[in-house]
């Protein structure tokens, strides 16, 4: 794997733990429990990568 391979799959995993941060906090908002139903956001690192 070349270093550039790799940062970019750095940085795809860190903009997708920032959208899930984000939304999660979104949702925390309205109080009503929403973040803690969607897997994407409770494991936002465990969803296949399409490749």
């Amino acid at each position: 794997m070349s270093f550039a391979a790799l940062a970019e799959r750095l940085a795809r995993r860190a903009a997708t733990l920032a959208a899930a941060r984000s939304e999660s906090r979104i949702r925390a908002r309205r109080r009503d429990g929403s973040q803690w139903r969607s897997a994407d956001l409770l494991w936002p690192l465990f969803a296949r990568e399409a490749d």
